[in-house]
């Protein structure tokens, strides 16, 4: 077993121009936050503040705390939140103190994202950090999208936003999506092979602790955030899911059904997939945040782990999520260290070596050898 922590170091709970001082604000508010010339505070957590973070004095506060967390506590990576915050330049933006020298075209506007951010860098060629797990969730708020394309120095891996994407849309019958999901059942090449990386850096998931549960993505079509205070203004919109008929839980037989299959057509993509699987905690046995998918400020049995309810679906849901862990650890030809050849791989649609990759279809099948 190891330990990767998530860390945030896009915005801290000192808010907007307006917000409280806390900490870094009464230290140095210009230093430790991307300003603009009259003091308004950008917003690209979508926080009300954005960390200054490829100012020198900042990364090297991110740098000694990393460090901190690996020699002192000995944990194996981090999960960068909203890493491509990372990747921005800093406001009091400084050539010479930013990058150790002038370079050409040394004037850049606060925020824009570079290709060789400072940060990013040291953190890549850390003689400590850089033999840890480093993972991005490659976007920010402020609609920069980075997935595949993260300055990875051949160290970082990505959460795969797009292959939650595509795979929450084919398994719920969008049509258009059969051979994007085969892409994503091969390690999403197209988004990492070509820049010398693996199928281990494309870290593959359903659902997190942001957005729907797995039982949740086939309940609802609709968030149901009103116990969150913000009357269902807060979180995400496109979720990409499907309630399989009717809308909540209370539901025909048919319909209970057909979300069980549906949790497993989930399972089994992640299962068989080329690249790193991750499976959020509760959803082996089918937690439900009653639709609620911005469950930050809950601290009760929206967010509890639910031993109970382990227990009674052990013979169910969880059964069928040991069985295909146990399959996948089993299997050679899965979690590979490089992406498959055509030596390798064969498709099939409904007749073996006959695939189907027209609009409508909704099949794929493959062997491995």
């Amino acid at each position: 077993m190891q330990v990767i922590m998530d860390v945030v170091f896009n915005h801290t709970a000192e808010g907007n121009e307006n917000g409280p001082i806390l900490s870094f604000r009464g230290v140095d508010n210009s230093v430790y936050y991307m300003l603009t010339p009259k003091g308004e505070f950008y917003n690209y957590s979508g926080c009300g503040n954005t960390m200054n973070c490829n100012h020198p004095v900042v990364r090297q506060f991110i740098l000694e705390s990393l460090r901190y967390w690996v020699t002192d506590f000995h944990v194996d990576g981090f999960r960068f939140d909203l890493a491509s915050i990372m990747t921005r330049g800093s406001s009091l933006w400084d050539a010479v103190n930013v990058c150790g020298s002038k370079v050409e075209g040394d004037m850049v506007t606060t925020g824009t994202p570079l290709n060789c951010p400072p940060l990013v860098d040291m953190i890549s060629n850390d003689p400590i950090l850089s033999g840890v797990k480093l993972i991005a969730e490659a976007w920010d708020a402020g609609g920069l999208y980075q997935v595949g394309t993260f300055p990875h120095w051949g160290v970082w891996s990505e959460w795969n936003g797009k292959y939650r994407d595509v795979v929450r849309q084919f398994v719920k019958g969008t049509d258009g999506f059969s051979g994007a999901f085969a892409e994503c059942l091969c390690g999403s090449p197209s988004l990492y092979q070509e820049g010398g990386r693996k199928p281990w850096n494309s870290i593959n998931f359903v659902t997190a602790h942001d957005g729907f549960t797995l039982a949740d993505l086939v309940t609802y079509n609709e968030k149901h955030n009103t116990a969150n205070g913000e009357e269902n203004n807060d979180g995400e919109n496109h979720n990409n899911s499907w309630n399989c008929g009717q809308e909540g839980e209370f539901a025909s037989s048919y319909v209970k059904r057909l979300r069980k299959r549906q949790m497993r057509n989930f399972f089994l993509c992640l299962m068989v997939s080329q690249g790193v699987p991750m499976i959020y905690m509760g959803d082996e046995y089918g937690h439900t945040k009653g639709g609620n998918n911005n469950t930050y400020c809950h601290d009760n049995y929206i967010n509890y782990f639910r031993w109970d309810k382990m227990e009674e679906s052990s013979s169910d849901f969880f059964r069928f999520c040991r069985l295909m862990s146990t399959f996948r650890q089993e299997s050679e030809s899965l979690g590979l260290d490089d992406f498959l050849t055509a030596e390798r791989l064969q498709w099939h649609g409904y007749l073996p070596q006959n695939p189907d990759w027209s609009e409508s279809s909704r099949f794929v099948a493959f062997t491995l050898v």
